[in-house]
């Protein structure tokens, strides 16, 4: 008896509904890489990125205190903090290990949503 009456109240509980993502609430570099890779294949123009000096070809080594071993791993991480966080990016250049102070900016809001860790990076345009 004491769980039918449990299991009705959990099935009449009401669930919330989950609210929209504000960009504001996700950091953005503005690099795109070869998919399956850590290797920047171009950045964006007036984003961190290219303000901090990540160049294409650079490859991903630590952004954070992570080390990535995906770019979607990259992407979740930063997204993770806020426009306006400070982090460290170290990038390999060729034989040179080169490291990065960046501001983390506003995701755009054209933009698909961060991955999210469990779900897969969206496919940009």
């Amino acid at each position: 008896m004491t769980q039918a009456i449990l299991a009705i109240i959990v099935l009449m509980a009401p669930v919330p509904i989950e609210k929209p993502h504000d960009p504001q609430e996700w950091g953005y570099l503005g690099v795109r890489v070869t998919q399956g890779t850590l290797q920047i294949v171009s950045i964006e123009p007036n984003t961190p990125a290219a303000k901090a000096g990540l160049m294409p070809n650079d490859e991903f080594t630590r952004v954070g205190s992570l080390t990535p071993s995906s770019f979607e791993q990259v992407a979740e991480h930063i997204s993770s903090f806020r426009p306006g966080s400070w982090m460290r990016v170290e990038v390999r250049r060729g034989a040179e290990t080169k490291s990065f102070i960046v501001k983390l900016g506003v995701r755009p809001s054209d933009l698909p949503p961060p991955p999210v860790k469990g779900r897969p990076m969206p496919e940009l345009p």
